[in-house]
């Protein structure tokens, strides 16, 4: 069975709580305590020296480890059960089960003063027992009754006392019936000089010690009530009163300091008589900390027995209970241990005074071995564990201080040894041990480290003082010129920069040695462009060995798969080709860096008409992802705006279309570059023929130079082409051998000995009916053709096929409701698609060329589109442009045939 771990703590045994254990055990469940809290125990040194006056003891049972204040104790008392003969003290909720002893020590006082002031019996209920405190059954002389009566006795012997001997009883009673009122401000003797010489008051001797417990009390320069001083300056001071005076009622001491010299007068109900010059006791708490050698320890305050020096309990914490602040004018603190036990009287100034338990920090250094692995450390002394020794079993500690604390244990406050707090720790747990040179023996060292850790840091001693956050010099390299290697079981480097200064101490973890004074290696994956031809290549750190010019790299894309900080504060890359070869280090300053192996975006302006088929058009050049293709794209002519020139060798063009649309990246090798819109010129020879009257005839792509009207109907020459980037193909065209110009392709179409009867009539789109209100349709039956017009103007040119011996009829019709597919004739042996009326609902027709039985394009028919009549009198035309009137051309469109 694994042993448990047991946690040591040092418990303090209350007196009270071993009484209320025994009164619980003989089967008693009320406890009568007598009301003896304000008696003044007696002068007597023998007795004096080995135990206090009952008020410290009950003080010193009111210490406690616990959180909750007296004060808050106090406000965890119930007096709701009161009865007109007890008031019945009961214990609240929230007292913590540690500090219920406390509770009770603050009750009893609240009980004492309460039955001071009520003079009803008091009633305590403490968990199963009542303790009762009975009220007085009679009133005991006064001390100033014994003071008269000692003064009756005097005038027997001297008859010349009498007098003094009956002020003093009438001064003690004056003193009583004014003790319940002595926060009030008192009332000044009456400064009536005349009544006051007539009547001066007789001085009763006096031979008492008082202390003043009055927080508003005032002393008097004389009786005629000149005050001297009031409130603070004379609260709690001790003083020997050696005569009082009667005067209008009230009883006035003549106080005089510990030199014999009179100080004032002050009214009788101010005081309280003290049992010697130590005066009274008053209420105080706290901890003293022994640290001063050499301080008295009194066990009497009136004849300053000295019992004992703090050499002999120094650096201890001691319970603070209660305080007199002696006729000297120091004040005197009554000091007990843990265990109650009483150590004596010291003055305030003969130690150190905390608020905690723990007592004072005081020094101390050097190192302790774990040597018990059953204690806990604590992060305050709350007692809150946050390790154990356990854990730390063998290892050092350096140690920065140490508690005595008041439960008798000596607590030091420990780092590890990498200059980690760890908490507190009791002494009884380590063994103190004296090593010589913990942060090792310095060893020389010559090597050139980078700092590659960003938690580290630099120290500037092996007390982990920080000099620079390893932040401050990431990847930074430095000069080691010695190592340490320190208790800790690690290895410290001492390091200097270029300049010789001395930048620290770290561990050698937090850095990577390199084999040069360029530095460690560290590992990088980017890409740059050179694109200028003075930044070279270097084949050392210094600069002075090129390995590649910068010539031989502009315009190149390379990988940069490494770097180094190199000693003299300069970074350099480590460059590769595509096909691995080595090209040497650069200056980190004189290039930009990508993450991208098509390197850097450079300037480029012009344009590329693609000559290849069939090629990708990428979007990503990493990944090579691509939308489109220069098969859809032959022969287009695009904007280039930008280039990269790739890892992989290739020149990437950044293409947009006329429209300002990116289109993506194209190699270059795919197209030709030209410096104008109009692309590079390409080979094409075809014959064409003038379908539109108003096209523009260009001598340059800047210069009109006239239109085709008179060129309009005719078949010309082409020799070559363009593809303007605009989207327009412009023919290069000829009259033979004279040049007339560039013209845009949609202005013809090819001269055949036949059309193409399956494709619209022009290459240009039809034209949107919507947007033309004075649309007609226009049949020339001699030159076959039909023509779609906006008022005069003639919007698109159809290849006609109309009726043999002018069986189509002439003049002015209009489209009607009629329209349909397809139909067939059996009687002509043919039908049509694509059918719309013009005349006679549904005899004549706009229809495509015809088809057989079997619903084939009779292709002999067809051929005569655009070249002659063939129909038996409606209008033929090709397949799309049939297909177009039938879908967009609307009821009552005018027809004129002409």
């Amino acid at each position: 069975m694994r042993k448990a771990k047991i946690i040591r703590t040092r418990q303090v045994v209350s007196p009270l709580l071993t009484l209320l254990a025994a009164v619980a055990l003989s089967g008693v469940t009320t406890v009568h305590a007598s009301d003896n809290t304000d008696k003044t125990p007696a002068v007597n040194e023998s007795v004096q020296s080995s135990a206090t006056s009952q008020q410290e003891q009950a003080a010193a049972t009111d210490r406690k480890a616990g959180t909750l204040s007296d004060d808050d104790l106090e406000k965890l008392i119930d007096r709701s059960d009161a009865t007109p003969t007890q008031d019945i003290l009961k214990m609240k909720d929230g007292v913590p089960s540690d500090q219920q002893e406390a509770w009770l020590t603050v009750a009893k006082r609240v009980a004492d003063q309460d039955l001071s002031t009520s003079h009803r019996e008091q009633v305590i209920l403490y968990n199963e027992t009542k303790i009762v405190v009975p009220a007085p059954k009679a009133a005991a002389p006064s001390a100033e009754s014994d003071a008269s009566n000692q003064a009756s006795n005097a005038s027997a012997q001297n008859p010349s006392s009498a007098a003094s001997s009956a002020a003093a009883s009438s001064s003690s009673s004056s003193a009583a019936a004014s003790s319940s009122s002595q926060s009030k401000p008192e009332a000044a003797p009456a400064k009536n000089e005349a009544a006051s010489a007539a009547a001066t008051p007789t001085p009763v001797t006096d031979n008492r010690y008082v202390s003043v417990t009055d927080k508003n009390a005032v002393l008097y320069a004389d009786l005629n009530g000149t005050k001297k001083q009031e409130g603070a300056a004379v609260y709690q001071r001790t003083f020997k009163s050696q005569a009082k005076y009667q005067k209008d009622g009230v009883t006035y001491l003549a106080l005089y300091d510990a030199n014999q010299t009179l100080q004032g007068y002050m009214n009788q109900a101010s005081i309280k008589v003290a049992a010697g010059a130590g005066g009274v006791w008053t209420n105080a708490s706290g901890y003293a900390s022994l640290t001063k050698p050499g301080q008295d320890v009194y066990g009497n305050l009136d004849t300053k027995q000295v019992i004992k020096k703090s050499d002999d309990v120094l650096d201890n914490t001691y319970f603070i209970s209660g305080a007199y602040h002696h006729l000297d004018g120091q004040v005197y603190y009554s000091l007990y241990d843990s265990h109650n036990n009483w150590l004596g009287y010291m003055a305030g100034s003969g130690f150190e005074t905390v608020n905690s338990a723990e007592g004072a920090w005081t020094a101390a250094s050097g190192y302790a071995k774990v040597v018990d692995k059953n204690y806990a450390i604590y992060n305050s002394f709350k007692f809150d564990a946050t390790g154990s020794t356990d854990h730390y079993y063998q290892q050092y500690f350096k140690k920065v201080g140490q508690y005595h604390h008041v439960n008798g244990a000596v607590y030091y406050s420990v780092f590890d040894l990498f200059g980690h707090w760890l908490g507190y720790v009791n002494s009884a747990a380590v063994q103190n041990v004296t090593i010589a040179n913990p942060e090792g023996t310095w060893q020389a060292d010559d090597r050139y480290v980078t700092v590659t850790d960003n938690r580290a840091t630099l120290y500037s001693d092996f007390n982990w003082t920080k000099k620079q956050a390893a932040t401050d010099v990431m990847l930074q390299t430095f000069k080691s010129t010695g190592k340490y290697h320190n208790l800790n079981g690690l290895t410290y480097l001492s390091l200097y920069d270029k300049d010789g200064n001395w930048r620290g101490y770290i561990n050698q973890q937090s850095i990577t040695a390199g084999v040069s004074d360029g530095g460690a290696w560290l590992p990088a994956n980017a890409y740059t462009t050179f694109t200028a031809a003075n930044v070279n290549a270097y084949a050392d750190f210094n600069q002075q060995k090129v390995a590649t010019s910068g010539a031989g790299l502009v315009n190149q894309t390379v990988n940069i798969s490494g770097q180094y900080h190199a000693f003299g504060g300069v970074v350099y890359y480590s460059i590769y080709d595509v096909r691995g070869k080595w090209l040497g280090y650069v200056d980190a300053s004189q290039v930009k860096t990508t993450s991208s192996a098509a390197g850097l975006w450079l300037p480029h302006d012009g344009y590329l008409t693609t000559t290849q088929s069939g090629q990708m058009i990428y979007t990503n050049l990493d990944s090579f992802a691509g939308g489109r293709t220069t098969t859809a794209n032959y022969q287009r002519t695009f904007r280039i705006m930008g280039e990269y020139k790739h890892y992989n060798g290739a020149t990437y063009y950044s293409l947009y279309d006329g429209n300002g649309n990116w289109m993506g990246y194209l190699n270059s090798a795919l197209g030709s570059e030209s410096k104008e819109a109009q692309g590079v010129w390409m080979n094409y020879n075809a014959n064409v023929l003038i379908t539109a009257s108003n096209a523009a005839l260009y001598s340059s792509f800047f210069n009109m130079t006239r239109d085709t009207s008179s060129l309009y109907g005719g078949v010309y020459q082409v020799s070559g082409k363009y593809s303007h980037v605009n989207g327009t193909t412009y023919y290069s065209l000829y009259d033979g051998n004279r040049w007339l110009g560039y013209l845009a392709s949609w202005a013809t179409v090819p001269y055949m000995d036949y059309y193409d009867w399956t494709k619209p009539s022009q290459s240009k789109p039809y034209p949107d009916v919507n947007m033309y209100p004075n649309l007609s349709i226009e049949v020339d039956i001699a030159k076959q053709r039909v023509y779609i017009k906006n008022g005069s103007t003639n919007l698109y040119t159809m290849y006609a096929s109309t009726g043999i011996d002018n069986s189509t009829p002439r003049g002015h019709f209009a489209i009607q409701t009629e329209r349909g597919y397809s139909f067939y004739n059996a009687n002509e042996g043919m039908g049509a698609r694509y059918w719309t009326s013009f005349l006679d609902h549904g005899v004549y027709l706009f229809h495509s060329v015809p088809t057989d039985a079997n619903g084939n394009y009779i292709v002999s028919q067809a051929k005569m589109l655009g070249k002659q009549p063939g129909s038996h009198g409606c209008v033929r035309l090709t397949i799309p442009d049939a297909q177009w009137i039938n879908a967009h051309i609307k009821v009552g469109t005018p027809v004129y045939i002409y």
